[in-house]
């Protein structure tokens, strides 16, 4: 005969989800699931606390189911910690439906509440009609592969004890046992798409199989599976693929391309800066075009260049200009560090200058000098030419990135630029062989 409490303590005990001394948090709503999930660790021996959320949301139900919990808690001896939260207000101000805002509500609530009551865990009673549910939740939205490997039993601090059971095993047991909860009216509602699967879309497949709810609870842990062998795959190419050189990352587009499956590929490395299914799809889409495209994620900006994607931070620094005093100053920011010093000409040959070192006549420059960021219509004169040239053609000339040119300094002297830092001196400000007094500037970059 099928034993609920000697599955729940199997389960809990497979997957190693809690210890004897471990000291656990019920989310507790007042429901059959999650009373009957208190009863099952009550039962086992178990140390813990219940947790209940009041999103008054169902007017006086919301303050009965209030009460029901306190006193549920009175029953078992344990104690209650009960939070109120104005679920509306929260999901106007954030612009999100009524569900996201209390599940947000509540999980951050659970994660302070674990650190206050220091508990190991927070048992969530998620069963296994919910998990089929939710994978055709997913199912019929779309998702990747991580979107089907159904609920898990145990993410981080948060537990799920009755995957094993099913709705029906969970409304037997309360039944024998005369177990009280309270119910709520909206699971009777069709306005939800969870409810509208539970209701008209599960009866169905059980017609087809009687047994779909275990058929489609061993599909998502075949899927589960599947996934840490495709997760161990993925993590083998990032390390091929994603280039990271301080806080930037690039891709090959030629070798992304080489690869089968380079779209699903692509998803993947991109994903955890912020950029979705459908930015990849497009991103995918003009991989072959011409190099300048940019995309946007909340956190990261994509270039499309030559040859590769480049994935850079947004940077939200607000850019100072600086003054230069002297002929020994330094200059540092979290970008780059930039040392002037004052150097004998004599040893310094006049067309000399890299990406790191610029020389200038010192005799041609007006302290203090101003450092600032290149802006549309600055005009130089690059060293080794006779007239002058717009900077944003001559970083387009030498190849310049989108996400390079937006932190491009100039060194300006009386109006007047006397260097692109990082890249080119002024031919009005060179060295001649007859320069006694030679500016270096020294210049590195963080990122």
């Amino acid at each position: 005969m099928y034993n609920l409490q000697q599955s729940f303590t199997a389960h809990i005990k497979k997957n190693k989800l809690v210890g004897e001394s471990d000291r656990i948090l019920l989310a507790v709503s007042g429901g059959i699931d999650s009373v009957v999930m208190a009863f099952l660790f009550h039962k086992a021996g178990f140390r813990f606390s219940i947790a209940h959320c009041n999103f008054r949301l169902r007017g006086k139900d919301s303050q009965a189911d209030e009460a029901f919990v306190r006193q549920l808690a009175v029953q078992f001896n344990t104690s209650c910690h009960i939070i109120r939260f104005n679920t509306h207000a929260y999901a106007e101000r954030n612009r999100i439906s009524v569900q996201m805002a209390a599940r947000e509500l509540r999980y951050k609530w659970f994660r302070e509440l674990l650190k206050q009551k220091k508990c190991t865990c927070v048992a969530l009673a998620h069963h296994k009609d919910d998990a089929a549910e939710t994978f055709l939740i997913n199912l019929i939205r779309g998702t990747g592969i991580a979107g089907l490997h159904g609920i898990r039993e145990k993410q981080g601090a948060f537990i799920r004890p009755l995957l094993f059971a099913s709705r029906k095993e969970i409304e037997t047991f309360a039944n024998e046992k005369g177990i009280v909860f309270r119910e709520d009216s909206s699971n009777s509602e069709d306005k939800y798409l969870r409810n509208k699967i539970r209701h008209h879309i599960l009866p169905v497949l059980e017609d087809l199989n009687p047994s779909i709810r275990d058929s489609l609870s061993d599909t998502i842990n075949y899927i589960a599976q599947t996934e840490n062998l495709y997760k161990q795959y993925i993590e083998k190419l990032k390390d091929e693929l994603l280039i990271k050189k301080g806080k930037t990352f690039y891709i090959s587009t030629l070798k992304l391309s080489e690869n089968n499956g380079a779209a699903t590929l692509l998803y993947e490395l991109i994903k955890p800066f912020g950029f979705n299914s459908a930015q990849t799809h497009n991103i995918f889409s003009i991989l072959d075009a011409p190099p300048g495209k940019v995309f946007f994620s909340p956190t990261h900006t994509l270039l499309k260049d030559r040859d590769s994607l480049i994935i850079s931070p947004i940077n939200k620094q607000t850019y100072a200009v600086y003054s230069v005093e002297n002929q020994n100053w330094a200059i540092e920011n979290d970008l780059f560090k930039i040392e002037f010093s004052l150097v004998p000409g004599k040893n310094i040959n006049p067309r000399t200058y890299n990406k790191n070192i610029i020389y200038l006549n010192a005799k041609h420059l007006n302290f203090p000098l101003t450092l600032r960021k290149w802006k549309q219509g600055d005009t130089f004169m690059p060293l080794g030419m006779k007239k002058m040239k717009k900077i944003s053609d001559f970083l387009i000339d030498n190849k310049v990135s989108v996400f390079e040119k937006e932190n491009i300094y100039v060194l300006v002297s009386s109006d007047q630029i006397a260097a692109v830092i990082g890249h080119r001196p002024d031919e009005r400000f060179k060295v001649t062989k007859n320069s006694a007094d030679v500016i270096k500037i020294d210049f590195s970059r963080k990122n």
